[in-house]
């Protein structure tokens, strides 16, 4: 397939990141078809959080330079150096430090040295960033002939700039160096390493696309819902290691077997074999009738909800309602529909929010507020609480929401791997207008449009995405609805 020892490979600290996250992911960034690959908006989102703490902290210094010269020099801060370091005839570390940040010490350069800054996505220090962190702290201890001990990671939460001490221990050194051989190990493969067992951190990931169509060839019991990492050990075990097996599977004996690692493991059998049997036939199976017909023929109208958030602000920056009228006439999405987005600029002006969703829900008091997933009942119900609404009022709230996502699972199985909006919606055969867009991307929007405000240059195309985006996840939710008491 190829000959390793015959390249120069170069172990970068991205690529450290990459095996951290997943072995087969590193394997595929190295030797994988790069026309697999899709784009992913994680990374673009993480880099426009990077340059927010950077810019914060960078904008109270002075003396900012770029690569080794800016070292040479002596900056007070140090942008875009990368350091190499040669492991043998074929194989080079290589590290980009972020930010390099100049402190008391005696280095070649002179009487002065540098430490590495990194960003965090909360406040937590990772695996990841402290192994990627030691790798630009070994580099870097290399090349200025002095060592580094320790480190600063900046981390913006609620529009506040923490900063936290990493230390480059004994300990993480070893870590790193054990890492980087198992790496090496990985990279020798003549294939990628198999498709993880926790497919959750999949979603972000450029070859999810790519190792979806292996997990399904495969068989994978990480396509099955209910089934995560711990639990797909423990099937394995039971000599159940694909679909296959696990759809021919006597559920009392699977019951009995998985009842030994704890009663919620047991509790899941019967569900885990449908599952499995319905990925195999591509036939969804009906569990049970739902009273979703019965709310819907009742009700002069319907509300539709949806929410698109900023998560790193604790930030719910638009609210969408789409208001369907005339249900007594053929459920479809041809219904007579308006969409409502009302936007929160600044959290601090909630109240302003407030009143508006308020009128919203006032306006049509008798009508169901229909939504897909807990996300949107919490923000909704949280906001009346933190704006002091009266216990009629939450009560109220409470009493109108209608979880869609949980009449999807009470009543059907679905021959999918799992029951998200998106891909419920498009089993159905609902097709969003922007393909490829999702929670992220629209995040990503805001933060843009956001940006652009405070310049005077208005970037309404960003804003007009986002209201599209969250208008059809509202019009998803309906198509869903609409099939659900259709079936009934």
């Amino acid at each position: 397939m190829r000959i390793y020892q015959s390249k120069i490979h170069v172990i970068s600290d991205k690529l450290i990141k990459s095996w951290l996250r997943c072995r087969r992911k590193a394997w595929l960034d190295s030797f994988g078809d790069q026309q697999e690959k899709i784009w992913n908006t994680h990374t673009t989102l993480q880099l426009d959080h990077q340059r927010k703490c950077f810019s914060d902290f960078m904008g109270k210094k002075n003396g900012v330079g770029i690569g080794i010269e800016a070292c040479k020099k002596g900056k007070d801060i140090v942008a875009g150096l990368t350091i190499k370091e040669k492991l043998s005839t074929n194989e080079f570390l290589k590290a980009r430090p972020p930010l390099l940040k100049k402190i008391n010490g005696q280095s070649i350069w002179g009487p002065f040295s540098y430490e590495p800054l990194l960003t965090l996505q909360g406040k937590r220090l990772t695996r990841e960033n402290k192994l990627s962190f030691a790798m630009s702290a070994k580099l870097l201890t290399s090349l200025q002939k002095n060592k580094v001990h320790k480190g600063i990671a900046i981390s913006q939460l609620n529009q506040t700039t923490h900063f936290q001490e990493v230390r480059f221990s004994k300990s993480i050194e070893t870590e790193l160096k054990e890492s980087i051989e198992k790496l090496k190990a990985d990279l020798l493969l003549s294939k990628p390493p198999k498709v993880t067992s926790n497919r959750k951190k999949c979603s972000i990931c450029c070859w999810k696309k790519f190792c979806d169509k292996t997990a399904y060839a495969e068989g994978h019991l990480s396509e099955v819902s209910g089934i995560g990492s711990k639990r797909n050990i423990l099937l394995k075990e039971m000599g159940i290691s694909n679909i296959s097996i696990l759809a021919g599977y006597e559920a009392s004996s699977l019951k009995l077997n998985l009842s030994k690692f704890g009663p919620q493991h047991g509790e899941i059998s019967d569900q885990i074999i449908r599952q499995a049997k319905t990925l195999l036939t591509g036939k969804a199976i009906k569990l049970q009738s739902s009273n979703l017909l019965k709310i819907l023929n009742k009700a002069p109208g319907l509300l539709i909800y949806d929410i698109e958030s900023d998560p790193d602000e604790k930030h719910d920056f638009l609210h969408g309602f789409v208001r369907i009228s005339n249900l007594k006439s053929k459920l479809t999405l041809k219904n007579k529909f308006t969409y409502k987005p009302l936007l929160s600029v600044n959290k601090s002006e909630e109240y302003l929010l407030w009143e508006r969703i308020r009128k919203t829900l006032k306006v049509h008091e008798d009508w169901p507020i229909l939504h897909y997933g807990e996300t949107e009942s919490l923000a909704l119900y949280r906001l009346a609480e933190r704006q002091r609404a009266n216990k009629h009022e939450l009560e109220e709230i409470k009493n109108r929401l209608v979880d869609i996502h949980l009449y999807v699972k009470e009543f059907w199985c679905l021959p999918i791997n799992n029951y998200g909006l998106k891909s419920v919606a498009e089993f159905i055969g609902f097709k969003w207008e922007s393909k490829g867009i999702d929670g992220p991307q629209a995040l990503l929007w805001w933060r843009q449009w956001k940006n652009s405000r405070p310049h005077k240059k208005i970037y309404s195309k960003n804003l007009r995405r986002i209201f599209q985006y969250n208008k059809d996840d509202c019009l998803a939710t309906w198509e869903i609805a609409k099939w659900l008491s259709t079936q009934d």
